[in-house]
């Protein structure tokens, strides 16, 4: 090949790159993040329209009233989906004595104002599964997709105790 030619064809193969770049960057309603992305925790149930459901974060959380259940969305890399879901709560009181609990069979629901998938979990099958006051709760959450990539979610709650609770 002469100088040229390849001249020409390095400009066709950086002109080709920039396409296909701009063409990823412009993919409108696509999410091309590369893992699933837990993007907000709820503690208690999916809020209300108008009502204030306090959102947990990763680490401690110290929260004034208790709740049933916690409610998670998350999002998913363009083209995946889901293969499962989890979630378990571990708490102990000042005292070295608590419980574990494991979640499983959760139901995935979407939510197409946010355009996000969500689980909720918590009470279920009558089971009232209220984290007592005073105790630390620690709830991993993990989210899995079909190209087996998986994040996961750890929070602590701390429920501060009433007055009248010892």
């Amino acid at each position: 090949m002469e100088k040229g030619e390849i001249g020409v064809l390095s400009i066709q193969f950086g002109a080709l790159i920039i396409v296909v770049f701009l063409l990823t960057v412009l993919a409108h309603g696509t999410n091309t993040q590369s893992t699933p992305e837990i993007t907000t925790v709820y503690w208690g149930p999916l809020p209300a329209q108008g009502a204030t459901t306090p959102t947990l974060g990763q680490g401690t959380n110290t929260e004034a009233t208790n709740a049933t259940s916690m409610t998670v969305f998350y999002s998913l890399a363009y083209t995946t989906h889901v293969t499962s879901v989890s979630a378990s709560r571990l708490c102990l009181a000042s005292n070295s004595t608590g419980e574990d609990l494991v979640y499983t069979n959760l139901p995935i629901n979407y939510d197409s104002a946010k355009g996000q998938y969500y689980f909720t979990f918590g009470s279920t099958g009558g089971q009232t599964t209220t984290q007592l006051a005073g105790w630390s709760c620690t709830y991993t959450v993990t989210v899995t997709d079909s190209l087996e990539q998986t994040t996961v979610w750890v929070g602590t709650v701390i429920v501060k105790p009433t007055a009248t609770q010892s």
